[in-house]
């Protein structure tokens, strides 16, 4: 089986010879290629080559669109910080007050805004790149997390009790607007769409506030988007155990989960058939050594992989900083492992 052959099988049930590799990484690459990060999110060529390095030099299972980086949000009023040596974030939200600024939002289109227009011809050049050989995996916030890139979170987390109307015509919005996105991500050739909430982490807000928040309009969005034939798969940092199963309501075909999950627990939780993705502990990608990573990527595989519905990664992104014997560590390992 090649990478998109072992990662597709995975994600559809079956079982491959070994697991597959998917680490969520994005300026680790661009340090590998010898590229500045912030010259990828204007640069097609940048990205593609960065992307394609590293999947050729480390033989792990998958490439990754730029990641999107709250520019469904900049894209609707919220302004971005961008500089040399740090990922995109918002300093500025388009909503600061719900009367005045609420109307005012509007839905963007990704072709003719120029930010957004740059990732998804990066993503479409990936397609064309590994078509049939390596998974291209678009991402899309999760509805939650958009509305706190629109709002500011700690105003969210107000919001949840003083200005509940007004919080879901926000979340309604935001919900549309990825609508909007997730179809050009999949129209440029996407295989997997990737989705993180990190707003409805266990540790920022309770599984009440979860399910009645985050869940619904994440399960719409998953919902349109499976209409597609896409596959997709959900992050949400922190420990989660409470809220597996309602996660996995949302229709999602694969979980990622944070290092905080005991994957053990998450498996006797959902079952054997259920594809999860994760959860070597980042800080041990980082600072660890290679036979350290191998005996994490092996106790991940053993705990939840036996079945064959593992996709070996992180439990989150994976630092800029992770040296690079560790990656090769963990898809030797991950290889060694028959099942």
């Amino acid at each position: 089986m090649n990478s998109y052959e072992k990662v597709m099988c995975v994600l559809e049930g079956e079982k491959p010879d070994t697991s597959p590799v998917v680490p969520i990484i994005s300026d680790w690459c661009s340090i590998q290629a010898g590229i500045e990060f912030i010259d990828e999110l204007e640069s097609v060529e940048k990205h593609v080559y960065s992307q394609s390095f590293c999947v050729s030099q480390f033989g792990y299972d998958a490439v990754w669109d730029i990641g999107s980086r709250h520019s469904e949000s900049e894209a609707m009023g919220s302004v971005l910080k961008i500089s040399k040596g740090a990922k995109p974030y918002v300093v500025d939200y388009a909503v600061k007050d719900y009367d005045r600024d609420l109307p005012k939002l509007k839905l963007f289109d990704p072709y003719t805004n120029k930010r957004l227009a740059t990732y998804l011809e990066q993503t479409r050049c990936l397609k064309r790149r590994f078509q049939g050989e390596v998974p291209v995996i678009g991402y899309v916030q999760a509805p939650f997390r958009h509305a706190a890139m629109l709002r500011g979170p700690e105003n969210i987390m107000r919001d949840m009790h003083r200005h509940k109307d007004h919080l879901k015509e926000l979340c309604e919005l935001a919900l549309n607007s990825l609508i909007v996105y997730a179809v050009a991500v999949i129209s440029a050739g996407a295989d997997i769409v990737f989705m993180s909430d990190p707003t409805s982490s266990g540790s920022a807000i309770s599984k009440k506030q979860w399910e009645q928040w985050g869940f619904p309009y994440l399960k719409r969005l998953v919902g349109l988007i499976k209409r597609s034939g896409v596959k997709t798969v959900l992050h949400i940092c922190g420990n989660t155990e409470d809220r597996l199963e309602s996660m996995a309501d949302t229709g999602v075909d694969c979980l990622s989960l944070d290092e905080a999950v005991d994957f053990e627990k998450a498996r006797k939780i959902l079952g054997p058939s259920y594809c999860l993705m994760g959860n070597i502990n980042t800080s041990l990608m980082a600072i660890g050594n290679p036979k350290s990573v191998e005996e994490a990527t092996k106790e991940v595989i053993a705990k939840a992989g036996k079945y064959g519905h593992l996709l070996v990664s992180g439990g989150c992104g994976l630092s800029a900083n992770v040296p690079p014997e560790n990656m090769s560590a963990m898809v030797k390992a991950a290889g060694e492992v028959t099942l």
